[in-house]
Parts: C-alpha cells; sequence; structure tokens
C-alpha cells in the first residue's frame, strides 16, 4: 500500500542518509527533533509497520502556516504527484489496522495506482512558554478566609498542596490546609474563596499587599515561600480554541508550568510522552478519544457535567467553572493521591 501526504502540509522534505539517517532515527525513538522541542515521528513506526532497514530517508517538516508543527521521519525518499482524493469508505477502515484513525481518504494518483492519505493530528497549535516568574505582577493568587473581617491572599506559585482539614462539625464549613512549599510550612484557613483578581505586589509597612482594581489584600506567606511541587511541568492543554482555553492556559501558566496546545484530541498520542500532564476538555471531547495517550502523564479532565465517575485513565476531573479546583488537582501528587 502506498501513503501520500497533503502538500499544503509539508513546508519542505530534505533528503537524509549514513550518519545523518542513523542520529534521525535514533531522535525518533526519543520522539523529540534535538533541542528544537519539535515532535518527531518516524511515519513507519506510528503507522505500525516494522521500520525496515534502510540507510536512507527524508525528514519532512510538517505544519500550516508557514510553521513548523512536527516533523516526519520517512524511510523512503518521497516524490510529487497528483491525485484526485476521495473519503475512505467506512468499510475500508479495518484493514488499516492500528493506524485507522490517521486515515483520512483515499487517493487516485496519476498513475492509476491508489494510496492511502495520512491526516495526521499534528495538534500542538502554539510553543510552550517558559514558567511565569514568581514574582511577576499577573501571577494567581487565591483569596482565602482566617477568621478576620477582610479576605487575604495566597500566591497559587508558592504552594505544593491543599489538604481538607477533617472537623468534628462539619456543619462549620471546609477548613483547608495550604501547604507551603519553599518555607515547609502550612497555614490552616476557614474558606477558600476563589481567585483573586489580577494585581500586584506592594509593601505596606512590614506587610506585603496584593493590590487590584477591587481592592486589596494582604499576602500570607513568607517572602522566602518559593515553589517547589511540580515546578516547571510540562503540560498539554487539549481544548479548542477560544475563550475559555485561554483562560486555562493563563491560569496554568501563572502556576508557573510550561503550556503548550492543541486542538485535536489525538495530538497527545504523537506528543503526549514529552508532556508530565494531560489537561483534557471533556465537553468537547470523548473521554475515549484519549486512547493509546502515554500511562506516564497524569491525566486530569474539565467538565462543565457532574460525571458519577472517573473516566479511565483519568486521575480527575474538575468543574470547569472552578479554577480553585483545577488548582488543588495540579498541585496533587500521585503519592498524595494514593
Amino acid at each position: 500500500m502506498r501513503f501520500t501526504l497533503p502538500a499544503e502540509r509539508v513546508l519542505e522534505a530534505m533528503t537524509l542518509s549514513g550518519e545523518r539517517w542513523r542520529r534521525m532515527v535514533e531522535m525518533a525513538r526519543l520522539g523529540t527533533l534535538g533541542q528544537s522541542g519539535l515532535p518527531l515521528i518516524r511515519l513507519s513506526a506510528r503507522l505500525g509497520l516494522e521500520p525496515p532497514r534502510t540507510e536512507r530517508g527524508a525528514l519532512v517538516l510538517f505544519g500550516t502556516a508557514d510553521k513548523v508543527r512536527a516533523t516526519l521521519l520517512i524511510d523512503d525518499l518521497p516524490e510529487r504527484t497528483h491525485g484526485r482524493v476521495t473519503v475512505l469508505p467506512d468499510a475500508w477502515r479495518a484493514a488499516f489496522g492500528p493506524c485507522e484513525d490517521m486515515i483520512g481518504g483515499v487517493a487516485r494518483l496519476a498513475d492509476g495506482a491508489q494510496a492511502a492519505v495520512i491526516d495526521l493530528a499534528i495538534g500542538v497549535a502554539e510553543r510552550r512558554a517558559p514558567p511565569a516568574r514568581a514574582d511577576r505582577q499577573d501571577s494567581a493568587h487565591l483569596l482565602v478566609r482566617t477568621g478576620r473581617a477582610e479576605l487575604e491572599a495566597v500566591r497559587v506559585a508558592s504552594l505544593s498542596g491543599i489538604r481538607a482539614i477533617a472537623q468534628s462539625q462539619p456543619e462549620a464549613g471546609p477548613r483547608m490546609l495550604l501547604l507551603l512549599g519553599g518555607a515547609g510550612e502550612a497555614l490552616a484557613v476557614d474558606e477558600v474563596v476563589g481567585l483573586a483578581p489580577e494585581g500586584r505586589i506592594e509593601r505596606l509597612g512590614e506587610a506585603r499587599m496584593l493590590v487590584t482594581p477591587s481592592g486589596r489584600y494582604r499576602l500570607l506567606e513568607p517572602d522566602a515561600t518559593a515553589p517547589v511541587a511540580m515546578e516547571g511541568a510540562r503540560i498539554l492543554l487539549t481544548a479548542p480554541a477560544g475563550e475559555a482555553r485561554t483562560r486555562l492556559r493563563d491560569l496554568v501558566r501563572s502556576m508557573g508550568h510550561r503550556v503548550s496546545l492543541a486542538d485535536d484530541p489525538r495530538a497527545a498520542r504523537l506528543v503526549g510522552g514529552r508532556f508530565d500532564i494531560l489537561l483534557f476538555d471533556l465537553d468537547a471531547y470523548d473521554a475515549g478519544a484519549d486512547r493509546g495517550m502515554p500511562t506516564r502523564a497524569r491525566r486530569i479532565g474539565v467538565s462543565s457535567a457532574a460525571l458519577a465517575t472517573l473516566p479511565p485513565g483519568f486521575e480527575a476531573v474538575v468543574p470547569a467553572q472552578d479554577p480553585v479546583a483545577l488548582v488543588a488537582a495540579l498541585l496533587q501528587t500521585p503519592a498524595r493521591a494514593a
């Protein structure tokens, strides 16, 4: 069977041989093109085929709008041709076995032969940003109650965990214990109210204040507190482009994590091994769409509907409109979850 790639997604194809080819093969086993951070996919392996023993092939830069999104290693020298593409009949899909999700159609080539059209879910739509610095003005803060009349603030990036405190009188409300990473301390609060508005940090005498358009809030954590848990986590956020995804991205970045975006649920199967956490929009995509994702990465779902049980393979599902629940889920570690 012959395979084709849509020409509009191929930005460049480079012939490789000898030592250069062998280096690329080794990089493909690791899944990344050197230090570029771009996913490197050996097409034969991704199609479920036994890679042939060859000393030459091609590196294909694959992407859209003149931006490289992924790189493909092909065990042959590609050639440009023309053909007429038709939708793949459903009855044919089973014939492609483990790679059926990658076949988008069938092309009738100029020489009369047929070729399967590969619809590669490159998915990652934005290069990850560097972690937010601890002193950035837009770093996320939680507003909490501690028995005072005024709300107070805690910087999210200073936390290593959030735990509920068992109480003898549950009607008193859920008290929470905020674990501070760098200082090795903890704060008991009566309530975590929610996220604070964006603001800046100022000093007022000996106190540090979060100054926002809606008010000023005293900061509770010590100056020396620094994030330690999940520091610099690599997170792949899979959700449709839009305002909701932007809010999620900004929140996760403000915690100090590195975030990449994807709008195709199949993207994690190609590059998910490069990430520590897979954050998945369950309103937009069925939980089963993550079949084949790497098991090493933690999976957290976001959903506006209450789910009776966790989808298989997911560590947690948080309400879409509850940023505090998302903060707590991202801070949770597998050891604590057990």
